[in-house]
């Protein structure tokens, strides 16, 4: 079930500050915005009006944002005399949609974020940004950039898939139980706190009424998912006995499965959990056991099943699911990896393009992912009165100020999308990711006949180990192992190595995933010299 390549065209664009509302073409030309009124500071109609002059089918809006709070008014939602819409995306990144009333031309409100996670990125930049983008992906496959890094990734996969290859569609029970037992990046706040799981098979690693300060090591890997994506299983896909699946753990720990399992911690644990479980309030996502003695039944993939195993966890398979080995990514991964390295490379570009550049490629990468589990985004509609509130979405209503805000699901996944539907490519890779940001490859020396040296979460002092996020990993001491080859660790320059991105030698701890952010932020821009030079190959 191939997915087919459609011809994409460039969409016309001008860049604002969301603020000033100042900013550029897509050529470059200066933009001015036209203020009704004495204001000094335009509305959205300003904009709107500002785009549709120039003739433009989509802003991207730079600068601050408005923050909206529960029950206030969102700022997509506002008069705009002459233009209606036919209904926006609020949630993050928001999309806003609009339909000039006289002309009938349509317009989007998206913002530079969505592509772009960087800061003091003005509209020129951004658009130099956008630019740098499109030439490094057109580099690797001749086509332009679609509306969201999602779509994007999802075309060039489509571009990508090699002709050889007619991957076979999951049957929908497999697909749906996929949905009901994957989760997607790791997210775990480990010091005591407001932040920690109060389930009872989860403890806390550092406690902070006993060490209220220390260092801040923020490490993460790097265009981590793009290492992931070799070999992928998809269908054909075959159900198992929990002897076949117990039977196929041993004899084969690598193969393209999926377990559910019944473990038990081992006594002498006194780490990170393992295995990924589902809390039962749905809406609180995901947590990993970690108490020496704690049991529990959980669906798992293979990679993360083997590692539990090997790390001498109780592991006894329940049923299972094997797929059939293939290359359905490889391709994909390898050109956006080239695609990340023609931007990266260029050290005479403005260092805040470029990064801004590197990070688009990496939200194709990972939102591209994301997209191969996606069964079609739901639609908003505004309403300002309770009474057109259809009654089948009042569950779903949402109030900005004087407005309603109801949801209207996606349809059934049928014609390209379903093509483009391969939710068990996603969750391998983020199975993957979750087992990798434990155990990852590293570029050390490796003894004759030992087994090749891994770094990660496991190799952190659990005593000062403060969260897992995704690949990112923070600590309040500087593994020696995140630091580069010339300093005697384990990162070489490679895609998908553990590196050290930052560090602080002396803080408050984080209690919360908002302080650990604000201390990523500082432990990013201060970088990693002051730990480079304790660690010096020049210092005995």
């Amino acid at each position: 079930m191939r997915p087919t390549p459609w011809t994409v065209r460039t969409v016309p664009t001008v860049w604002l500050d969301f603020t000033t509302g100042t900013g550029v073409t897509d050529s470059g030309a200066r933009v001015v915005p036209k203020l009704t009124g004495r204001r000094k500071r335009p509305t959205l109609v300003d904009l709107l009006d500002t785009a549709h002059n120039l003739a433009a089918e989509r802003i991207m809006l730079t600068g601050k944002l408005p923050t909206t709070e529960p029950g206030q008014p969102h700022w997509l939602i506002a008069e705009t005399p002459s233009w209606t819409s036919p209904g926006h995306w609020l949630s993050t990144p928001p999309t806003g949609r609009f339909t000039h009333d006289i002309t009938g031309r349509n317009l989007e409100v998206r913002t530079a974020a969505e592509w772009f996670p960087v800061e003091g990125l003005d509209p020129d930049r951004a658009r130099q940004a956008w630019a740098l983008t499109t030439e490094a992906v057109k580099g690797v496959e001749d086509m332009e950039l679609l509306k969201s890094p999602a779509a994007t990734g999802a075309q060039l996969w489509a571009r990508s898939l090699p002709r050889t290859i007619d991957p076979a569609p999951l049957p929908e029970d497999v697909a749906e139980l996929l949905h009901r037992t994957s989760g997607q990046h790791r997210i775990e706040h480990l010091t005591t706190g407001a932040a920690a799981c109060g389930c009872g098979a989860c403890r806390p690693l550092v406690d902070l009424t006993e060490n209220p300060r220390g260092g801040f090591a923020y490490v993460d890997g790097r265009f981590m998912y793009a290492s992931l994506c070799r070999e992928l299983g998809t269908g054909p896909v075959t159900r198992l006995t929990a002897a076949q699946g117990q039977e196929l753990l041993e004899s084969d720990p690598y193969a393209r499965a999926r377990y559910r399992v019944r473990f038990t911690v081992p006594a002498w644990w006194d780490h990170v959990g393992v295995l990924p479980v589902a809390h039962e309030d749905v809406h609180a996502g995901w947590h990993y056991p970690n108490v020496p003695g704690a049991t529990g039944e959980t669906w798992a993939d293979g990679v993360e099943v083997k590692l539990a195993f090997d790390n001498g966890w109780d592991i006894e398979v329940l049923e299972g699911l094997h797929f059939t080995k293939g290359r359905l990514l490889d391709t994909w991964a390898d050109r956006l990896k080239r695609a990340r390295e023609r931007v990266a490379g260029n050290t005479d570009l403005d260092p805040v393009v470029r990064s801004a550049a590197v990070g688009a490629i990496r939200a194709i990468l990972i939102q591209g992912i994301g997209a191969f589990a996606s069964r079609g985004r739901e639609t908003t509609r505004v309403v300002w009165s309770a009474r057109e509130v259809p009654a089948e979405a009042a569950a779903s209503v949402v109030r900005h100020g004087e407005a309603f805000v109801y949801r209207i699901p996606s349809r059934k996944v049928s014609g390209q999308a379903a093509a483009l539907y391969r939710p068990e490519l996603a969750a391998q890779v983020w199975a993957r990711g979750r087992a990798r940001v434990l155990e990852c490859p590293a570029a050390l020396p490796q003894r004759p006949g030992a087994p090749r040296p891994v770094v990660g979460a496991l190799q952190a002092d659990p005593a000062g180990l403060l969260a897992i996020n995704g690949d990112a990993i923070y600590t309040t001491s500087v593994p020696t192992w995140s630091l580069p080859t010339t300093h005697g660790g384990g990162d070489d320059g490679a895609v998908g190595r553990m590196r050290l991105q930052g560090w602080l030698p002396s803080v408050k701890l984080p209690a919360t995933a908002a302080e650990r952010n604000v201390l990523r932020s500082k432990a990013e821009a201060a970088g990693m010299e002051a730990a480079l030079q304790v660690h010096s190959p020049d210092v005995p």
